[in-house]
């Protein structure tokens, strides 16, 4: 019976998009950038030209540990994971898409 009510719970919280899977298991931490490996923070800077990191988050995904670094250059803002060793593991480019996607998960 007990497991009913957890698949209900289940249902209800995703078919009210009040949350998905990934949000409930997500497992990123918001750090300080002083905390970030200075090879990780090397590599993020080298990925984008000119870029100035703003935040850091931490989080454990297949094992190892990724860092997620945020920040800006010409204008336009960047999310950087990167591994402590150094290696750039993607380089997204927010658009105002992202944004407007963004805001309206703020007003759920």
């Amino acid at each position: 019976m007990r497991a009913w009510y957890f698949v209900i719970g289940l249902v209800l919280i995703c078919g009210l998009g009040c949350a998905s899977l990934d949000d409930l298991f997500e497992n990123e931490k918001e750090i300080p950038l002083s905390e970030v490996p200075a090879a990780a923070v090397k590599a993020a800077q080298g990925a984008v030209e000119g870029v100035t990191l703003t935040e850091a988050e931490v989080e454990e995904e297949d094992g190892e540990t990724v860092y997620i670094l945020d920040g800006t250059a010409d204008g336009k803002e960047y999310e950087i994971e990167v591994t402590a060793e150094g290696k750039v593991l993607e380089v997204e480019e927010e658009t105002e898409d992202d944004e407007e996607y963004d805001d309206k998960d703020d007003d759920d």
